[in-house]
């Protein structure tokens, strides 16, 4: 509760990471944050990303998890996400891209998963730098 009270004070987005909780992550989403920007970082719940997407002023971040061959379902939900809703980050030092998969991840690295989600989603890398930029521009304020 403090960290969505001093998003509220600061009027800084809310970034929060949830890992097997889920449920209780977005019940207290829903109940306190309303009227925040809320960044889902290292998104992991695949399976609830319409529910999250419902909400027009919450980002969803993809780490270099989603580049794993078995990360099928990371790799839908960041298809499923409008550009402008999407975020792409290191969560450095953990969660290096599959090219480098095995040492310690660092924020370099993010243009590893940023050409894997192009790839994805089937744009160039340069139209999804653009976007993302716009995304992050959004989700922070500048």
């Amino acid at each position: 509760m403090a960290q969505i009270e001093l998003a509220r004070t600061t009027g800084k987005p809310l970034v929060i990471h949830t890992r097997a909780a889920d449920d209780d992550t977005l019940e207290l989403l829903d109940a306190h944050a309303v009227g925040l920007r809320v960044i889902l970082h290292c998104f992991s719940m695949a399976d609830r990303v319409d529910e999250c997407l419902a909400h027009d002023d919450w980002w969803l971040s993809f780490a270099g998890n989603c580049t794993y061959p078995k990360a099928d379902d990371l790799r839908a939900a960041a298809l499923r996400v409008p550009a402008q809703r999407l975020l792409v980050e290191t969560d450095a030092p953990y969660l290096s891209p599959q090219p480098v998969r095995g040492t310690p991840n660092q924020p370099a690295h993010v243009v590893l998963t940023a050409q894997a989600v192009a790839v994805l989603r089937r744009v160039s890398y340069a139209e999804l730098e653009r976007s993302i930029e716009d995304s992050a521009a959004a989700a922070f304020g500048w």
